[in-house]
């Protein structure tokens, strides 16, 4: 008899359907690593990616009966990674710790961003968000993100407190991330087109 872990894909889901716990074990076992790095890679979250790769497997046992998967299972399983790593995006594009990587990635990769127009547009609705920060906290922030200061040099700086300093930091951070509300297809298409290269 064949070894489980010889058999194909489509051999595995044939047995799947049947409610063969063995060729389950064998597709997890094949493809969770893929899944979770795939994931990781879009949404820069160890957490939410094991939560996502679990909630497909949960998904792939439960509609075993019934499964239809045109084409080979891989792609099938990564498309479904893809759709639930850009639900949790949709979800946390707002919130200030996604705003901070969004500009940290668009730092990081500028040379790439000025050979994508996807990202140019969205490095000019980043760009007008910050435009909307008063010019106090504007400077505050340019400090922090620009010069790249800590607290305390900026607090030492500007002759203010690290709490003010803490504060004005997250109250332009929140008025970035307000400003890219309905902005979050731009968002998405564009982190797709550099994470999925």
């Amino acid at each position: 008899m064949v070894s489980i872990t010889h058999l194909s894909d489509k051999e595995l889901l044939q047995l799947l359907q049947t409610g063969d716990e063995a060729a389950f074990s064998e597709i997890f076992n094949r493809y969770w690593e893929r899944l979770s790095s795939y994931s990781i890679g879009l949404t820069k979250s160890e957490e939410e990616s094991a939560d996502i790769v679990q909630e497909i497997f949960i998904s792939l046992w439960n509609r075993r009966e019934h499964l239809s998967i045109n084409g080979s299972l891989g792609p099938y399983l990564i498309k479904s990674a893809k759709n639930l790593s850009l639900r949790y995006i949709q979800r946390n594009v707002h919130s200030t710790e996604f705003v901070e990587k969004l500009a940290e990635f668009i730092a990081d990769n500028s040379q790439d961003i000025e050979e994508n127009i996807s990202l140019k547009e969205l490095q000019i609705e980043i760009d007008n968000a910050i435009a909307k920060i008063p010019k106090k906290m504007l400077a505050i922030y340019l400090l922090s993100r620009d010069e790249q200061l800590s607290y305390r040099e900026i607090s030492e700086k500007l002759s203010i407190s690290e709490g003010t300093v803490k504060k004005q930091i997250s109250n332009a951070l929140k008025i970035i991330s307000t400003s890219l509300k309905g902005k979050i297809s731009v968002v998405t298409y564009a982190l797709l087109l550099q994470f999925l290269k």
